[in-house]
């Protein structure tokens, strides 16, 4: 741009210097144009630049590693004119890993709602994420830019391809609960809960046998069957491949379990080292699994589960299945 305003600085300046050292009409004329083209591209220019607007988009939003995906960058504008130049500068990161990858991107002659596509880069699993930043549009000379805001994100959802393994024998009962809140006051074999007594609680769910030992009213309300669920535990750190690895056999053992039906739990800890805790009974539950497990930070190193017991189902019977990259990745018991 700056290059074009000192072509049109220099004409303008060569063609003050021919009026005045040739005082005619033809010196008149180029002074006035000079002047007045600018003024002219910028009045064309400036209602499709006002109303320009982009939209980042992921086609397709989700796939398996390593296949095909392209972002669309999409204008929309107004007017029949096409938008002279465009130029933008896109970013491309796995949340996952971390990684980035950065281009610019210049349009010349953008008609409306004509987008712009770029390859994504799926050679790892992750949740990939596009930004665009500092896009201007010019006028048809090419001296006058305006600076667009910033478009939302588009997201792409590289999921692992899950590798082949057979569900283990898991013997009845063995699996990993919570623990509710109240069960120091729940006895043995209880299917209920307790609680004060509220306005309205009907008078034939009293427990008047412990309300006369606490001197105040309790009720018993019935507490939602909790099922033992087997536990399936990684340790999401490492590099791109490592983690590529682990997903994909972490992929493939919670896709074994929901062949025979069998619903599990699976838990990690996120790069802040808090606890994530995921339930997989169906393909809905599987979906927000792998969404949840893409969605980084995880670097190349990171805390361990085993570190942290009271997470593996302490107190209570419990059936791990831990998922590891390298030999011996799978391991239960």
């Amino acid at each position: 741009m700056w290059i074009r305003r000192l072509i049109w600085a220099g004409a303008l300046t060569a063609a003050l210097l021919f009026q005045i050292t040739n005082n005619n009409y033809l010196g008149q004329f180029l002074t006035a144009l000079c002047i007045v083209l600018p003024l002219l591209s910028l009045a064309l220019s400036l209602p499709g630049m006002l109303r320009c607007h982009l939209t980042l988009s992921a086609d397709p939003a989700s796939l398996d590693r390593g296949g095909k995906a392209q972002w669309a960058v999409e204008i929309d504008t107004w007017g029949s004119l096409p938008i002279a130049r465009l130029t933008l500068r896109l970013t491309e990161e796995n949340l996952l890993t971390g990684q980035l990858q950065r281009a610019k991107l210049k349009l010349t002659g953008v008609a409306r709602r004509r987008p712009a596509r770029a390859d994504a880069v799926t050679d790892h699993c992750g949740l990939l994420e596009l930004r665009a930043e500092r896009a201007r549009v010019c006028d048809y000379l090419g001296l006058f830019s305006l600076r667009l805001p910033d478009p939302a994100p588009a997201r792409l959802l590289c999921r692992p391809i899950p590798a082949q393994a057979e569900a283990p024998h898991i013997p009845e009962g063995m699996g990993a609960r919570p623990v509710a809140q109240n069960a120091a006051r729940r006895g043995p074999g209880e299917d209920y809960e307790l609680r004060e007594y509220r306005p309205g609680d009907p008078m034939r769910s009293v427990h008047w046998k412990l309300s006369s030992k606490w001197d105040e009213l309790i009720v018993k309300e019935r507490g939602e069957t909790v099922t033992p669920l087997p536990l399936l535990t990684l340790d999401r750190f490492g590099t791109p491949e490592a983690l590529d690895e682990l997903l994909d056999r972490a992929a493939g053992m919670s896709r074994a379990l929901l062949s025979v039906q069998r619903p599990h739990a699976v838990l990690w800890l996120d790069g802040a080292g808090e606890p994530q805790l995921h339930p997989v009974s169906d393909e809905r539950e599987y979906r927000l699994l792998l969404t949840a497990l893409l969605t980084g930070p995880a670097g190349e190193t990171g805390p361990t589960l085993d570190d942290h017991p009271e997470l593996l189902g302490a107190g209570v019977p419990a059936f791990r299945i831990h998922i590891s990259a390298g030999e011996g990745g799978v391991s239960h018991g």
